[in-house]
């Protein structure tokens, strides 16, 4: 009985063990080739529920943080100031009152 080494785990097995492909046989196992197959398919799952928790996370402009909260996030950035002024604009709808 022919036998062959797998590359992955180092396990001399029959041909009959042995992953094949159009090519022939190869030097991996079935056993090496189903769990590289699995981990490739989790880490695809994985990546594309990172895009689609990121797709839906909320977009934050400047108008969502509170003045406190946008000069901690710039010093959190590395900005520095030695002083600064903070201007609120409020738009008033007259034709409401």
């Amino acid at each position: 009985m022919e036998t062959k080494i797998c590359k992955s785990c180092g396990r001399e097995l029959p041909i009959s063990e042995m992953y094949s492909n159009a090519l022939g046989v190869t030097n991996v196992c079935r056993d090496c080739r189903k769990k590289k197959y699995n981990e490739t398919i989790a880490k695809r799952k994985k990546n594309k529920s990172l895009e689609e928790e990121l797709a839906n996370a909320k977009i934050l402009r400047l108008q969502d943080f509170t003045p406190r909260e946008l000069l901690q996030e710039l010093k959190r950035r590395g900005y520095e100031w030695t002083s600064m002024r903070y201007v609120e604009i409020k738009n008033i709808d007259f034709d409401s009152i």
